[in-house]
Order: structure tokens, then C-alpha cells, then sequence
């Protein structure tokens, strides 16, 4: 409990906290101080009124999103990343910290699973294709084990094609590991008219979804075929901190509008236009924002044109579509399309014997 009454400046907060609905009091202010995710007040001399404690403009909404946001046990890196992407004026430092330590650390993890995949290929077992399509293997798998929810809408949607609607888990994750691998590769395998029917379905564009994970699909094939429509340049993680440091705070205001909208418009799509916004209240998605937005910070720079990152995104979904059609097109007959029987045809073609999950 702090030791002495409230400054007036607290007050004033928590007063307007109150008129928004938000119960807050002078412990938890002093707490959020603490842990730098409030700004210190500045003290001003008033002459003959003697001093007083200002906080900087904007201080009053970001008490409301702390307090929006907040819950026992939460992080205090989730609470800064879940008030930034509310529109909130996070102090600079704690919100640098904050996605500094949710991309890096996530990074970590991945490059190490990464590398123990590809380290378990044996010595001189490396594909005719080279370490590049070794490497894009070594990811899809990881993805595939994982089974996030994009993985899990991809197998539904590839039981969509009739050779797979009854088949075992096995062999549609064997097919799967090849969507995968293709998106993971430095450029989209176009010229392979077998991998090019099986992304076609495991994208799904040709059918309305019963569930928001299409949107998890078309994050992922988006973001993948984005960077293999752009430049390639390798950046190391001291790189990329030194830009993070580098920028300045208006500018990651700008680029956290760039993620919101990105995501907002993919969101739109996913739900086939019932809902304009995507739900930034979740942990899980301020973390994701996070990573997407230092991914952008670095490969805007390599990307072909000055394009922001919704258009990026929207554009890179619209050539995977185009890819598809032109692949389908030069496959003629040979193509195979999913079936299009509806839910409940769906359901009792793989109910029978041979489906197994």
C-alpha cells in the first residue's frame, strides 16, 4: 500500500478510470510504476501554488487499458502488448522490453527446434534439392508436429479431396508436409502441378468455412508467401534488436496500425464479412502481433514496392489464388478438385471404416 494519500495527479486517474467503468486505486498505480508501465509524473513549479505532479498526456487512457486488461497473475509484458494494440501510450521502454523479450524468446525456441529437426538428418543425407529444401522441411515438420490451428483447418480442408476424405490421419499429414514444405521453401514451387492441387485445397478459397481458423490458414500461407515474393536478405537477431532500438515511438505507433488493419482485414475475410475486427484481448494474439509487427519492422525493407503490410498480405493471398488457378489451368483434366458435397455428405463419406484420426 503506498504510505502516504494519493497525489492529486493519482486521483485524477483513478477518477477517470472510475467514470470508464474501471475500479483502480492507488496500490495498483504505484504497481504499474514499478514495473515501468506507467510513466513517472513530472513535477512543475506554480509559483506561488508551489509544485505539482503532471503526467504526461495520454497517461489517463492507458490506466483505462492497463485496467482493461488486467487479471491476477498476468505478465507484465502481455499487459504492455495487450494495452499497446488497445491504442494505449505505453512507456517506451516497457513496450520495447515487452516485444523484445516475446519475439526473441519465441525465435529462440524455434530456431532450436529447427535445428535439432535438421540435425537429425543423417550425415550425407542431404535432399538432391539441397540444404535450402532440407531447411523448409526441417519448419513444416516442426508446424506439422506442433499442430497449431492452421495445421489442424489445412488436414480438414485437404479431406476435402476424394482420394483423402476416408484415408488415414497418416497419409493426409504425408500430403500436409508437402503443402507445408512448398510454403516454407524460398519460392513457391509453381511448376509442380501435384503440390499445386494440394495447396489449392488446403487453402480452401473456393468454400465458405464453418469456423473462424480459416483465418489461421491464410495468416500463415500469407505471411509464408509474402516473404517468397520479396527480396531474400538474412538478418541476425543483433540486427533486428538494433532496430527495434532504432525506432522511434511514433513510428511503432504506425506499424502497430499496420498490424491491426492487417490482421482486421484478414479477419473480415475469414468470417466472410460478419465481423470488420479481429479480438485483441487475447495474450496470445498481442504476442503474435508482436512478432508479426518485428517481422514487418525488418522485411518492409526488402519487400518490392512501398506497400503496407495489410496490402502486403492481401496481395500475397490474391497470387497464392492466381497461382492455383494458373496451375489448374495448365493441369487441365490431371487436376483434382475437392469434393463439393456439402456438410453432411461430407460427414457421411468420412464416417466410414477407413477414416481414422
Amino acid at each position: 500500500m503506498p504510505r502516504s494519500e494519493p497525489s492529486k495527479a493519482d486521483q485524477e486517474l483513478i477518477r477517470h478510470a472510475r467514470v470508464q467503468g474501471h475500479t483502480v486505486g492507488a496500490s495498483q498505480l504505484e504497481r504499474w510504476r514499478r514495473r515501468g508501465l506507467l510513466p513517472q509524473p513530472t513535477r512543475i513549479y506554480r509559483g506561488r501554488h508551489g509544485t505539482a505532479s503532471v503526467y504526461p498526456d495520454g497517461t489517463d487512457d492507458l490506466v483505462c487499458a492497463l485496467a482493461r486488461h488486467s487479471v491476477p497473475g498476468r505478465r507484465s509484458d502481455d499487459l504492455a502488448l495487450l494495452a499497446f494494440f488497445d491504442g494505449a501510450d505505453v512507456p517506451e521502454t516497457a513496450l520495447k522490453l515487452a516485444i523484445a523479450r516475446t519475439y526473441f524468446n519465441s525465435r529462440l525456441r524455434h530456431e532450436n527446434v529447427i535445428a535439432q529437426a535438421m540435425a537429425r538428418v543423417p550425415e550425407g543425407w542431404e535432399s538432391a534439392l539441397g540444404k535450402e529444401y532440407e531447411a523448409a522441411e526441417a519448419e513444416a515438420r516442426t508446424d506439422l508436429a506442433r499442430g497449431g490451428r492452421a495445421v489442424r483447418q489445412m488436414r480438414i480442408n485437404l479431406r476435402r479431396l476424394p482420394d483423402l476424405a476416408g484415408a488415414p490421419q497418416r497419409e493426409v499429414d504425408a500430403r500436409l508436409l508437402g503443402v507445408l514444405v512448398g510454403l516454407n521453401r524460398l519460392r513457391l514451387p509453381e511448376d509442380d502441378h501435384e503440390f499445386m492441387a494440394d495447396l489449392s485445397a488446403a487453402l480452401a478459397f473456393d468454400c465458405a468455412q464453418d469456423n473462424d481458423d480459416v483465418l489461421a490458414v491464410w495468416e500463415y500461407a500469407a505471411v509464408s508467401h509474402s516473404s517468397q515474393m520479396a527480396r531474400y536478405e538474412e538478418t541476425s537477431p543483433e540486427e533486428r534488436f538494433g532496430l527495434l532500438l532504432e525506432t522511434s515511438r511514433e513510428e511503432l505507433c504506425s506499424l502497430r496500425e499496420e498490424v491491426r488493419t492487417a490482421v482486421d482485414r484478414m479477419w473480415h475475410r475469414a468470417t466472410w464479412g460478419l465481423e470488420p475486427e479481429a479480438d485483441f484481448s487475447r495474450p496470445s494474439m498481442a504476442r503474435n502481433s508482436a512478432g508479426m509487427l518485428m517481422e514487418w519492422m525488418s522485411a518492409r525493407q526488402v519487400q518490392p514496392g512501398r506497400v503496407s503490410m495489410a496490402d502486403r498480405y492481401v496481395l500475397s493471398l490474391g497470387h497464392l489464388k492466381l497461382c492455383c488457378l494458373a496451375a489448374e489451368r495448365s493441369a487441365g483434366g490431371a487436376w483434382q478438385h475437392p469434393a463439393g458435397e456439402g456438410r453432411a455428405g461430407f460427414i457421411a463419406r468420412t464416417a466410414g471404416p477407413r477414416h481414422a484420426t
